[in-house]
């Protein structure tokens, strides 16, 4: 009897091999699916900005707000594993320097272009007769694709120079008229405003709002017209953003939504489970009941349909001034982007909850101080919502001195004992580029500061050290974070303890290209790291 279980057992196990990872669902549960994929808009982001039509769908429907992109968070790779189901190691698109005639990794199975198959290859060959649209704004996507098995296809720069509101206008009259079974549309333009504007920035909010307003418009004219009836729409996105760019590890980058809405999906859904990008493609094929290849990884999203619990959806506050210096005469005000919403508050790097300040209203600040929020609502609470806020203009000379070295064409920090004279230096407010006088977009050079970090109390300190590229912070001569390396936006972190007194502190940085930025911060342990505020240091 033994023996028979443990055969069982192996056959079992031999099945589930046989099979893939695929989770898939076969049986059709809508007619029509609409996919709507915006680039670079993060699961912070629909939080932070004002989306009505966003927050409507999420009420009567299904939202994640823990769907995590493939590494690096790039476009070409994490594109490509929404629409085809798969990770980089199994469909071969690895990074945007990737082209189908340079193949490295060889894809696990392929289509008739020779590359790793879409749902787009396999909604057409499990429904041959289906009416298929695509529009597409940034045309290096269709590179991964086999655009052929679309009935209508849009790519701006190849089929005409088309903008992200004639794009979604075109998409959405054609869909009204012809109602084709599927349709893709994929917006570049969160993406452009969060490389120009920063990805915390008013315009990158104010594109999210008019994005929301766009799609509002005409999920409003399908239920008009009573085409919602047996149709479902997902709304996604390739990675997020931080600062100016993406690629690194963070949160911010990682996390992406995914909202449906439409046929059968749970009204007031929140997905808790943490979703994979490549989830997408397996849910879209298995709304159409089409099967996909063994070798994809995704998983139909069950839980979108599964019974609603108490958990609802409440977006991250959203804290003004985003940054930097709040001045004289001037308040901090506190929105949550839901009605019905209470909103806690705390200004000493711990995190709030329902025993902290409640907003009531605008306040001002008298002290420089780390500002953190959160918003609860039936019960849920959101995430937590941090800005470092200085409480006046600065007065008194800055003290963190600065070497600068340009023309510094290397893929790890230097020996800055051997350089010469510096192209500039100074003096400037705080570890970061902020004042350094380097253009925005400027590549190849070196930063060195330093400045005596005056610590009142003896204890444990949490240091933080974010650069785009690399970095490493020392303390009193000892090197205490090493960030090295041509990279993205990372941040690593260490904990030192201090003796009550002075303290040298110094940050190391270069830039190689695609972004820049270092930021250094602190906080006694077991608090919320923040910058390290002009007051706490002297020359």
């Amino acid at each position: 009897m033994l023996m028979k279980k443990y055969i069982v057992a192996a056959l079992t196990a031999a099945a589930v091999i046989l099979t893939g990872c695929c989770s898939q669902e076969r049986t059709p549960r809508a007619k029509h699916v609409i996919f709507l994929g915006f680039d670079a808009m993060s699961s912070i982001g629909i939080q932070r900005a004002e989306t009505p039509n966003f927050n409507y769908m999420i009420e009567n429907g299904a939202v994640s707000l823990d769907t995590r992109c493939v590494r690096p968070t790039s476009s070409s790779q994490n594109w490509m594993s929404m629409v085809s189901g798969a990770p980089i190691e199994v469909h071969g698109v690895y990074d945007n320097d990737w082209e189908p005639d340079g193949i490295t990794i060889e894809p696990a199975v392929t289509n008739a272009k020779g590359l790793f198959p879409t749902m787009f290859d396999d909604i057409r060959a499990g429904m041959p007769d289906a009416r298929m649209y695509s529009y597409v704004e940034w045309t290096g996507e269709v590179r991964m694709y086999d655009m052929s098995v679309f009935d209508k296809s849009v790519v701006s720069g190849i089929d005409g120079e088309y903008n992200a509101d004639q794009l979604l206008e075109m998409a959405f009259a054609d869909y009204l008229a012809d109602e084709p079974e599927f349709m893709f549309v994929s917006i570049d333009l969160p993406d452009h405003e969060g490389h120009v504007h920063g990805h915390d920035s008013q315009a990158y909010w104010d594109c999210l709002n008019h994005m929301d307003a766009l799609v509002g418009g005409f999920v409003k004219e399908l239920e008009a017209r009573g085409m919602m009836d047996d149709a479902v729409i997902m709304i996604a996105a390739d990675h997020g953003g931080i600062l100016y760019g993406h690629g690194g590890d963070s949160m911010e980058e990682l996390k992406v939504p995914i909202i449906m809405y439409g046929k059968g999906v749970t009204k007031g859904k929140v997905m808790e489970s943490t979703n994979m990008i490549y989830d997408n493609a397996v849910t879209v094929c298995g709304l159409l009941g089409v099967d996909m290849p063994r070798a994809c990884r995704g998983k139909f999203l069950y839980e979108a349909f599964e019974p609603k619990t108490d958990v609802c959806y409440v977006p991250t506050p959203l804290i003004r001034p985003f940054k930097g210096v709040v001045g004289e005469g001037e308040t901090v005000t506190i929105t949550a982007d839901a009605e019905g919403v209470e909103i806690y508050y705390t200004l000493d790097g711990t995190v709030p909850t329902l025993e902290s300040t409640k907003y009531t209203g605008p306040f001002g600040l008298s002290e420089s101080c780390t500002v953190q929020a959160v918003a609860y609502r039936n019960g849920n609470r959101s995430g937590v919502a941090s800005n470092f806020l200085y409480s006046s203009v600065l007065t008194g000379e800055p003290s963190v001195g600065y070497k600068l070295y340009r023309n510094f064409n290397r893929q790890q920090l230097p020996d800055f004992t051997k350089f010469g004279r510096p192209d500039a230096q100074g003096f400037v407010s705080f570890f970061s580029l902020d004042e350094i006088p380097v253009a925005d977009g400027e590549d190849h050079f070196a930063v060195i500061f330093h400045s005596t970090l005056m610590v009142k109390e003896a204890g444990k300190y949490t240091f933080e050290l974010s650069s785009d590229d690399g970095s490493k912070l020392y303390i009193d001569g000892d090197c205490i974070i090493n960030n090295d390396g041509s990279h993205s936006r990372m941040s690593r972190s260490a904990v030192a303890d201090l003796t009550q007194g002075d303290h040298l502190v110094k940050v190391e940085y270069f830039d190689d290209t695609d972004g820049q930025s270092v930021e250094l911060r602190w906080a006694p342990a077991g608090k919320a790291p923040r910058p390290i505020f002009p007051q706490e240091l002297k020359r």
